[in-house]
């Protein structure tokens, strides 16, 4: 047995959800001396199974049991199990647990102590239990599999347990009945949680099968076995979820909807979740753009495109943003994904998304900025779009105002464009807000020198009418009052017969007909 040795053992059928797992094992701070290895079981037979299996394989001393779908997210956890398993009548450590025993042997019903930060595929959250104030550990009666670590080797009981339920609480009696203490850490903040449980929604179909195995063969131990009313309404839950599928599949996603609204808590599963979210993110994405890569034929794509984001969005959440980024920023350049599908994604996958959110929209912004500099206009209206103005910062609205400006001078065949003349994004935006305040000053009649220099500004900026009448039209109120102050400033300026000065003196009066017509 090597004692300077840690074991991960993951029994695993998803490929991206193991990779993920162990990527985060990767991420583990390794105290000196010490080794790890993971052992990942495909095809087991049942979970009790693969672990024996894994188990006999090892060296370890510290074996990690752990789920697919679990991310260690505490970078300390070899050194805090080290110290934990100093006191050799601990045997096994997990992260939630239950304190007492339960006749019922309903445990996975009835938690009461530990921490988790968990998702069910549209909800994110963090559950904890009181714990004995001062007390670092928590001594527990049984630990959910998730994730449970040992420093000794107990053979599972895959005779019994012979699926994917019990085997755990089983697990759990078999280190009690050897002399053996399990604990779990007090946790109070979700900052300090162990790890994060990807889990989805758990069916259960077997749950009470094996709580009666495991009633029968721990009788003695104080459980005992009474059965639970039968599930007379899973066929009805299966059909209401089929029609669900028949017609989202058929592309009516208004009655997908109404449907969806309908189930019942208890009634959804991940697939029902994951429709869900396609229909918001199909949504979002159309009301904004008016367009979406999303297809009803291809969900299976969006299912997975979903779940590489919401990985990436989490590596952020836990502080690992430049290796996360980069391939968030690739599908965003691509079109693969929009801020529409990140924003829906975070919500539903991150407990605290709030930090995340303000993380990614500072490196949406930069992005902006890059597609600016790289004369790229297209694509940074493209990222523009892809948020409603009241989750815009300022200088973004104003640039979306910009482009439109462009778009009209282009088509126009303005010689210098806004972006000619200024070619740095935060250049541009400054001059947008210094143009409004010296058209503001025109609106409210100030004396000729502060009209000539605003004259002189757009002279020396080439500004062009197009721009002076998008204001006009969002952000001033006197608009008769300014358009014949305009008019007179042109004709003083340029003459009377000039065409600036035509064309405000039109402006001014079909303004006062509009006005006269309003009232």
């Amino acid at each position: 047995m090597n004692d300077h040795k840690f074991c991960f053992i993951i029994c695993a059928n998803k490929e991206n959800y193991l990779n993920e797992c162990v990527w985060y094992i990767d991420k583990l701070h390794l105290p000196e001396g010490y080794e790890k290895e993971t052992i990942v079981v495909r095809d087991a037979v049942s979970m009790a199974s693969g672990y024996n299996q894994a188990m006999k394989q090892s060296d370890a001393k510290y074996k990690i049991y752990l789920h697919q779908d679990v991310l260690i997210v505490n970078t300390n956890l070899f050194s805090d199990l080290l110290e934990l398993f100093q006191d050799p009548t601990i045997g096994m450590a997990g992260v939630v647990g239950r304190k007492e025993l339960l006749a019922s042997a309903k445990y996975t019903e009835n938690w009461d102590a530990g921490a988790v930060a968990a998702c069910n595929v549209s909800d994110a959250f963090f559950l904890s239990w009181p714990f004995e104030e001062g007390e670092k550990w928590n001594d527990v009666v049984a630990v959910d599999g998730m994730f449970m670590a040992t420093q000794y080797d107990l053979s599972w009981d895959e005779e019994d347990f012979d699926g994917w339920d019990f085997y755990d609480i089983s697990q759990s009696i078999t280190f009690q009945q050897a002399g053996y203490r399990i604990v779990v850490p007090g946790i109070e903040r979700e900052e300090d949680v162990w790890i994060f449980h990807d889990a989805g929604h758990c069916e259960y179909d077997d749950w009470e099968k094996y709580r009666k195995v495991f009633c029968e063969k721990y009788a003695s131990s104080g459980h005992s076995y009474t059965e639970t009313k039968p599930d007379i309404n899973r066929a009805e839950r299966e059909k209401k979820r089929q029609m669900v599928m028949s017609a989202f599949e058929a592309g009516d996603l208004e009655r997908t909807c109404r449907l969806l609204e309908q189930l019942e808590t208890g009634e959804t599963d991940d697939i029902m979740s994951y429709v869900g979210l396609f229909i918001f993110v199909w949504d979002g994405e159309m009301t904004l753009l008016g367009n979406t890569n999303l297809s009803v034929n291809k969900f299976g794509e969006f299912i997975d495109q979903f779940n590489e984001v919401k990985f990436m969005l989490r590596r952020i959440y836990f502080g690992w943003q430049d290796e996360a980024w980069p391939v968030l920023r690739e599908k965003l350049r691509s079109g693969q994904i929009t801020m529409r599908m990140l924003w829906f994604v975070m919500c539903s996958s991150i407990v605290g998304f709030t930090r995340v959110w303000w993380e990614i929209y500072a490196l949406y912004q930069k992005e902006i900025r890059i597609f600016f500099q790289e004369g790229d206009i297209l694509k940074a209206e493209n990222l523009l779009q892809q948020q409603d103005n009241v989750h815009l910062g300022k200088y973004e609205n104003i640039m979306k105002v910009l482009i439109q400006v462009f778009r009209r001078e282009v088509e126009k065949g303005v010689t210098l464009t806004v972006f000619d003349v200024f070619q740095d994004f935060d250049e541009a935006v400054t001059h947008f807000i210094r143009l409004k305040l010296y058209l503001r000053r025109i609106e409210f009649g100030l004396s000729e020198p502060y009209q000539r220099e605003a004259y002189e500004y757009f002279i020396q900026t080439h500004v062009s009418d197009y721009l002076i009448l998008q204001i006009l039209k969002a952000n001033i109120f006197y608009k008769v009052d300014f358009c014949n102050n305009m008019a007179q400033l042109f004709a003083r300026e340029e003459g009377e017969g000039s065409m600036r000065a035509g064309l405000y003196a039109q402006l001014a009066e079909l303004e006062k007909s509009k006005g006269e017509e309003d009232e």
